[in-house]
C-alpha cells in the first residue's frame, strides 16, 4: 500500500507543473505552428505570444495587438524556427541575447515550411526542440515538459489513426497549399492537377478548364479540397463551390491533435453526407375557364 502511495505521489508530481500560472514564463515566437507547440509543451507554465498568426483567410500575418519588436525588453525569451526565421522577422541576438532557434537550419526551404510544419510526422520532432529550448529556461519543470511531449506525440498519432480508419482510400482532388501531407497522412487517394493546370490557375488563368474539372470530379462523387495554402486567385473561386471542403488553419485556443481530429471528422461528414436536393419549382396550375 505504502508503494502504491509512493508510485500515485510521483504521478502527481510529474504531472503538475511546479510553477503556478501566475508565474509562468512569457515566451514569444515568430510563428503560428511554434505557438501551437509551444502552448501545448509548456501547458500552464508557458505564456506565448506570436508576432504572426493566421488570418481568416489562412494568410500568415502580423498578430493582432500582439508583440512588436519595438515593445519587446531586452531579457525577452524569443523563439525562433531557425536563423532564416529569425532574419525574416528582423530579429537580432545582439539585441535580444535570450533568442534561441530550433535548428541551424531547417532542412526544409523557406517556401515549404508551411507544408512541412503541416506533417505530422515533422511535428514531433520540432516539439522535441521545443521542449530542449523550455527546459533550458526552466529547467526545473523538464519532467513535466517531457511528459508532454509524450502526450503531444500520442494524442497526434491517435488522431492520424482516427483518419485513417474514415479517410483510407477515400478519392480527393487535392488542391491546398500545405494540407496535402494531413490527406496522405489519412491515408486519402489523392488526385493532383498538371503542373501547367494548376501554374496556370494558381495566376487566375484558364478558369473555364478549372470549372471544367471541378465540375467533372463533382459528377465522379471526387471531394475537392482546398486550404489557406491555396493560392488565392484559385480560393476565390474555389469558395464559391459548396461541395469543396476547406481545411482550415488550426486556432490559437485549441490544441493541435484535437483540431486535427475534427478537421478528418468534418471531411469524412462533407464525403459522405448527401447534398440536399435542389427543390422543383411548382408546376403552375390550369387556369379555370
Amino acid at each position: 500500500m505504502r508503494g502504491l502511495r509512493l508510485a500515485v505521489l510521483l504521478g502527481l508530481l510529474l504531472t503538475v507543473p511546479l510553477r503556478a500560472a501566475a508565474e509562468s514564463v512569457n515566451v514569444v515566437v515568430t510563428l503560428p505552428w511554434l505557438a501551437l507547440l509551444t502552448s501545448f509543451i509548456g501547458g500552464p507554465n508557458v505564456t506565448v505570444a506570436p508576432l504572426l498568426e493566421w488570418n481568416a483567410d489562412g494568410d500568415m500575418v502580423r498578430a493582432a495587438g500582439g508583440r512588436t519588436l519595438r515593445s519587446l525588453p531586452r531579457d525577452a525569451r524569443v523563439m525562433a524556427l531557425d536563423s532564416g526565421d529569425a532574419q525574416r522577422a528582423r530579429l537580432d541576438v545582439r539585441k535580444f541575447p535570450n533568442l534561441r532557434t530550433l535548428y541551424r537550419p531547417f532542412p526544409v526551404e523557406e517556401p515549404r515550411i508551411d507544408a512541412a510544419l503541416s506533417d505530422p510526422s515533422v511535428l514531433p520532432f520540432v516539439a522535441q526542440r521545443v521542449l530542449t529550448v523550455l527546459a533550458d529556461w526552466d529547467p526545473a519543470n523538464y519532467p513535466y515538459y517531457q511528459r508532454r511531449l509524450a502526450e503531444f506525440q500520442a494524442r497526434l498519432s491517435s488522431s492520424v489513426l482516427a483518419g485513417r480508419q474514415i479517410l483510407r482510400d477515400v478519392p480527393v482532388y487535392d488542391l491546398t497549399g500545405c494540407s496535402g501531407v494531413l490527406l496522405r497522412a489519412a491515408g486519402c487517394r489523392i488526385e493532383r492537377p498538371a503542373s501547367a493546370d494548376w501554374a496556370a490557375w494558381s495566376a487566375g488563368k484558364e478558369q473555364d478548364l478549372l470549372v471544367q474539372e471541378l465540375d467533372r470530379r463533382r459528377e465522379d462523387k471526387v471531394t475537392v479540397v482546398m486550404d489557406g495554402g491555396t493560392p488565392r486567385a484559385l480560393r476565390r473561386l474555389l469558395a464559391s463551390r459548396p461541395e469543396v471542403f476547406s481545411f482550415g488553419r488550426p486556432p490559437m485556443t485549441q490544441d493541435y491533435p484535437a483540431f486535427l481530429h475534427a478537421q478528418y471528422i468534418s471531411l469524412w461528414l462533407k464525403i459522405t453526407t448527401k447534398p440536399l436536393p435542389v427543390p422543383e419549382k411548382p408546376k403552375p396550375r390550369p387556369k379555370r375557364r
